[in-house]
């Protein structure tokens, strides 16, 4: 009867902060997909930082999670379990961190004019259907000196 009594201090626990650190992460993953849900206009600036700090926050658990049940496994689990989710949420924040830094690596336009180039002529539909050329926009107006600069707003209109 002795055998089957367990104190206390060797009871096994849950390793709540892998949990914790595995749905911090799963969250985080999933904050990438909200780009995609068009949320009001504050919100898409600060994304990209919560897409670092969301990962990054549930490795600081995953770690103290490993830490438990490789410092004290008779208590906590999750030796295994818990080392291969830290391993994947340690390359996907790797991979945000690549992605945030490379996003505006783009490369320049070998064909986009240069400021204060001349642009070619073009003729494009105005907002009422008539064609409108870049000559046009520029010639003089009889109530009004000739524009020295044209203003043009492409809308791509709704899906």
């Amino acid at each position: 009867m002795a055998d089957t009594l367990i104190s206390p201090a060797t009871q096994r626990r849950t390793n709540s902060a892998l949990w914790y650190g595995l749905f911090i992460t799963l969250f985080g993953i999933a904050t990438q997909f909200f780009y995609f849900l068009r949320p009001p206009q504050p919100i898409p600036h600060v994304l990209p930082w919560i897409n670092l700090l969301l990962p990054a926050l549930g490795l600081v658990y995953l770690f103290t999670g490993l830490a438990r049940a490789f410092g004290r496994s008779a208590i906590y689990g999750g030796k295994i379990w818990g080392s291969g989710v830290s391993g994947i949420a340690l390359l996907l924040l790797a991979g945000n961190v690549a992605l945030f830094r490379h996003t505006r690596d783009i490369p320049k336009s070998a064909g986009a004019p240069q400021v204060g180039q001349r642009l070619p002529e073009f003729t494009l539909l105005d907002s009422n259907g008539q064609q409108t050329s870049l000559s046009q926009l520029f010639a003089a107006s009889a109530d009004g000196p000739q524009p020295k600069a044209v203003l043009l707003v492409f809308y791509r209109g709704y899906w």
